[in-house]
């Protein structure tokens, strides 16, 4: 098998985020107002400064897509931050998958119990949570993912017996 399949999941961005990041855009834009005035000291130019740049770090982790790029028998999952920053998350190795199924599928009842490691490189959307996958994987990871039809058929073609629609 030779086939190489990409697929970019947009992640719902948060609210507070975005309030967040333009709280503090005003902020930093009144301390710059306050410095050029010059009725105050150098504090406010400083205050800006900070605001400004915990201002620019939240604005690029509040937009973020996974990319998961299957290649043979691997996944490889990275986070796009701003659509520019790309950075490597983690590789799967679909051998080692235990089971993969819906997020609401009875077939994950005998899992739940474990004590794993959480991780989500989903759109984090509930109202597309039928399209949302719970992958086990080596035995101390569960691993929500959001495949499209392409990937899930590709991934059910290498581990017919581990990945359920059900």
């Amino acid at each position: 098998m030779n086939e190489h399949i990409e697929l970019l999941v947009e992640v719902k961005s948060k609210t507070y985020l975005n309030a967040v990041k333009i709280i503090l855009w005003i902020i930093t834009g009144l301390g710059v107002l306050l410095a050029l005035t010059g009725i105050f000291t150098i504090f406010p130019l400083i205050f800006a400064i900070v605001t400004g740049g915990a201002a620019y770090f939240i604005g690029i982790r509040a937009e973020r897509e996974y990319e998961y790029s299957l290649t043979e028998k691997e996944i490889d999952i990275d986070v796009i931050y701003s659509k520019q920053n790309r950075k490597h998350i983690t590789t799967l190795d679909l051998t080692k998958l235990e089971i993969m199924a819906p997020m609401d599928s009875s077939r994950l009842d005998g899992y739940k119990h474990r004590e794993c490691k959480n991780e989500d490189y989903s759109s984090g959307d509930v109202a597309n949570k039928k399209n949302m996958y719970v992958m086990y994987y080596e035995g101390s990871r569960r691993i929500v993912l959001e495949p499209d039809e392409r990937l899930y058929k590709t991934i059910h073609n290498i581990a017919p017996h581990k990945v359920y629609n059900s």
